[in-house]
Order: C-alpha cells, then structure tokens, then sequence
C-alpha cells in the first residue's frame, strides 16, 4: 500500500481537535432512531469552515435508508451515529419520512454534495485527507484536486486494505494522517466500518473535521459516474447506482424492506397516535423540568407535554446537566407526550454520554408515552444503561456497571426517592 502526504503545518503546531461538548441548539429532529438535523447546504459548510478556523471538532454523519436498516440491527453502529456533532440527511426517503412526521426538511444534504459545495468554495481553502478505497484511486483523487482550482487540496491518502476495525486502528496510521495535518478527514472504508473506526479512534485524529463520506472518494477520482441530477432530486439513485455498480442491488432490495416495515409498522400508527394525543393548543399539559443531582449523577426530572413548541428549557436543562462529564438521568414519568423534536435532543444526548463513555438511564412507565417512543424508534432508549442484551456490543464502562445501575435503580424505584437524595440546582 502506498501513502501520499503533503506535509501541512506539523501536528504539533496544531491543538487535537478532540474538545468534544454536545450542542443542543441543533435543529435535531428524531427520524426513526436516528438524529437528523434540518439544515442546509450553506449552513453545513459554515459550520464546517468555522470549525476548521476554530480548531473545534465537527464529526459529521450523512444517515439515509441504508442507516436505518442498520441501526435495528447493530447497537455499536447505532451509537456511533448517534455520537456525531451534525447528522445530515442523505437519503431522499428519510427526507419523505421526516415530512411524513412533520419536520420542515427542505431537501437532502449527501455526502458528495457537500463535498461539492466545498470544492466550489475557493475563498476558503481547505486540505483534506482520504482514507480508504485503493492506491490508485487515492492517486487519481490527489491529481483532480492539484489539476483545479478547487477550494479542497489533498494532503494526503491511504489505503488501508480491506482489514477489521482493529487492522486500521495501528498507531502508524493515525501518525501518518496527523503528520498531514488536514482541515478535513474523509474516510471511505463503508458505513459501517468507517463510523465505528472514527468512534473508536477520533481522540487520536487531530483533523477538526472528520466524516464518512462514502463513495464521494469515487466520485472525485471520476471511477463511478455520478447519477443525473433528476435521478438525484427524485430519490432515484439507488437506481443509477445499481446500474453503475450492479453489485448493489442485494443491499438496495434490503433497504427497500426496511423502508416498507417502517412505514407501515412506525410512521402511519405514529401519525394515529399523535393525531390523537397531541395536546391541543387551548388546553395543553403544561410542562415542568426539574434539575437535580450528586456526586454520581446529573438528573432532569420532566413532566407534562413536550413538543418543537417548548423545546427552550429542554435546551437549557440538558446542557445544564451535561457540563460535567457524569452520568445523566432522565425521568419521564410524569410525561404525557413526546414528539420528534423532543426526542431529537434526548438522542443528542444519549449520543454524547455514549461519546464521554458515561452513563445514560432513562425512566419511563407510562404505556402511551413508551409506545409513541417505540414508533418513533427510540425503544431501546427505555433500556439503555442496563445490562445490555445485544450481543456483540461494547460493555458500558466501569462509572454505569451492573453495580451502579442496580443500586441507581432502587433509588429511583423508591417514591420521591431520588428527588429527595439529590439536590437540586
């Protein structure tokens, strides 16, 4: 395997750009167990220059139907989509879902398109890094971008092969991309793998920015044609892409079943329920956020009806609790409605706590509240912090072991214990 580097400013020259803090000022809607946010182009790309000039971490997800059939399917993936700093939504179908459930989602932001957007960028240079794909193509995508004059230039590229998470994970590889010191790491090694290498090893990148950007590696190099803009903007491209790469069909017809399943099983008895429960604007259940905590745990005890509308102290009480790394408790029993806003924030920070490696534990009993969770495809949220049942997942560290989430437990199971023990803000 070979490596092209243009050495950039030395990594020592730069802060690792691994300060990580969960923003809940995202427009972070919940689409189906995953976090989308409702942005657009420009703002992406803003975010992304000032965290470059900031030397502030932004790891970036770009979800589409392909996520969501992963996500039911594999914790470890599902967290580590849920531990980024922006989810972008790739995939037209999740666009249609997200307006199905009443989230204003102009369009899709995908990976190549952005990537596009700051290639078309030139007042703002920036360097990127390219792990993944193979030698040559590393070679072609490094001569397309030293022959224009676009706003990205190459530092460097690496092909690891088609190794474990574990094979990629060698010190020299991080050595030879922080050398670089690129503004932007885009890997392509799979969604899969690429999402779970970057949660495992992105306090070892000192890059501001990093993401899975997929087969945009391709696409700059010019070895897999782009679809038409009308296949794009119709969600017609996984038809282009069969074409292109026949291969792709199995994954495709997969996707399309989950599509199909949620649906029909998620979003139309979601759409029911919330027509039906929604609290109305004359007599709504006012909401109440209480904030309590102790040596061992930050808690926010909520009640009434959450919706976009009232999302302000939700913002603020999250963030409130989430400033020290300890572990975060949320109490919903006393809740009578959610929706996808709402749920959108909780994800942001179950996210983060997964991220910092602490607990999250999640109160619910109520059977309305816990089903419009499950539609929304938040279910496994009512077990997280519990001895996990998936197989083949990482254990929670020692500060939430079996230990400390049956002793938290009994304290919660005792009426007004926990209110009680600890103290409030």
């Amino acid at each position: 395997m070979t490596v092209a580097v243009e050495q950039g400013p030395t990594s020592n020259s730069r802060q690792c750009a691994d300060q990580i803090a969960p923003d809940f000022s995202r427009t972070a809607y919940c689409v189906h167990g995953l976090i989308c946010d409702v942005v657009t182009m420009e703002q992406v790309t803003q975010k992304i220059i000032a965290s470059i000039k900031e030397g502030r971490r932004c790891n970036i997800a770009t979800p589409n139907a392909n996520f969501l059939r992963m996500i039911r399917s594999d914790p470890d993936f599902r967290d580590a989509v849920l531990a980024s700093d922006l989810c972008v939504i790739d995939g037209m179908p999740l666009v249609w879902f997200a307006r199905a459930l009443g989230i204003a989602a102009p369009h899709r932001v995908c990976g190549s398109d952005l990537f596009d957007a700051l290639m078309r960028r030139t007042s703002d240079r920036i360097s990127a890094f390219f792990f993944g794909a193979t030698d040559d193509i590393g070679r072609r995508v490094r001569e397309r971008l030293d022959e224009s004059t676009s706003g990205v230039w190459c530092a460097g590229a690496y092909s690891p092969g088609f190794g474990t998470v574990d094979s990629m994970s060698d010190p020299r590889i991080f050595d030879i991309i922080n050398q670089a010191s690129p503004d932007l790491l885009v890997v392509s090694v799979g969604p899969r793998k690429g999402l779970l290498w970057l949660n495992r090893n992105e306090h070892l990148l000192s890059s501001p920015v990093i993401c899975n950007l997929g087969a945009t590696i391709h696409f700059v190099a010019g070895s897999v044609k782009r679809a038409p803009v009308f296949f794009r903007s119709h969600g017609l491209e996984w038809l282009w892409r069969i074409k292109e790469e026949p291969a792709l069909w199995r994954r495709y017809a997969l996707d399309l079943r989950t599509l199909t399943s949620v649906l029909v099983g998620q979003i139309l008895p979601c759409l029911v329920k919330r027509a039906l429960h929604k609290p109305s604007a004359t007599q709504p259940s006012a909401p109440r956020l209480q904030h309590y905590h102790d040596v061992t745990a930050e808690a926010l005890k909520f009640s009434g009806a959450w919706t976009k509308d009232n999302l302000a102290p939700v913002r603020a009480g999250l963030a409130a609790a989430t400033q020290r790394a300890s572990n975060l408790v949320l109490d919903f029993e006393d809740v009578t409605f959610v929706d996808a806003a709402f749920l959108g924030l909780v994800l942001v920070a179950y996210g983060y706590q997964r991220r910092i490696q602490r607990g999250f534990f999640l109160r619910a009993s109520s059977r309305q509240v816990k089903s419009m969770m499950r539609l929304h495809g938040c279910g496994f949220l009512l077990s997280a912090g519990q001895a996990r049942p998936e197989t083949n997942s990482t254990p929670w560290p020692v500060s939430a072991n079996k230990l400390g989430v049956r002793k938290l437990w009994q304290t919660i199971a005792m009426r007004g214990g926990l209110w009680s023990n600890f103290h409030r803000h």
